[in-house]
């Protein structure tokens, strides 16, 4: 979107929350354009939210375009070097030892963040398929939240029928979440809003 954009769609949000505090925001993923730059950072998220930045907490995701400057061996450049994310379980939840997945408790809700972005993290027998297991199984929460950038189910804009990283989520990570109650989903990648309601077991 452009900047404008962004400034509609916040003109949007103040209207409706009527001036009431905001506990924290979530993003989903390819959050600058088009690499994920610094530059691009400060420009798309920095100069556009600086009142909502100084009050609530920003949790994000990696998108495949913040991965386009981003490292993930070494965990360096753009979305690593800007954000301080709580890979040792400062916000609650187990320890990742990743700052692209983590977890945090707000009051009774629990979220987990996952990286659909990169190979290395997508497919099972991986670092974050065995510390989601290990992260979900030892919440007590009330409500659970899971948040990644490439929509399990789609035909819009994304095929998750034939798109490999939609595929790897559905099939790798929906039984993980399912398997330890996760109450919601929500997802990034196609460019456009889509919803669907509760699904279960269908992983093909």
């Amino acid at each position: 979107p452009t900047t404008l954009d962004q400034q509609y769609v916040l003109e949007g949000f103040n209207t409706f929350n009527k001036n009431q505090y905001t506990d924290f925001w979530l993003m989903l993923g390819d959050n600058a354009y088009d690499d994920g730059t610094i530059a691009q950072y400060q420009n798309a998220i920095f100069n556009q939210y600086p009142d909502l930045l100084k009050q609530s907490p920003l949790w994000p995701a990696m998108g495949n375009h913040d991965n386009r400057t981003a490292k993930v061996a070494t965990q360096t450049g753009g979305f690593y070097d800007l954000f301080s994310t709580p890979t040792n379980a400062e916000a609650g939840g187990a320890p990742s030892g990743h700052k692209a997945y983590y977890s945090f408790d707000y009051g009774n809700v629990h979220v987990v963040v996952l990286n659909s972005a990169d190979a290395l993290h997508n497919q099972l027998s991986g670092p974050m398929d065995e510390w989601l297991e290990d992260d979900l199984a030892n919440t007590n929460a009330d409500w659970r939240l899971a948040i990644f950038h490439h929509a399990p189910y789609g035909k819009g804009g994304h095929d998750s029928d034939t798109e490999r990283d939609l595929i790897r989520m559905r099939e790798n990570f929906l039984p993980i979440l399912e398997k330890h109650g996760v109450d919601l989903v929500m997802a990034g990648h196609n460019h456009f809003y889509t919803r669907t309601t509760l699904i279960s077991n269908h992983y093909g």
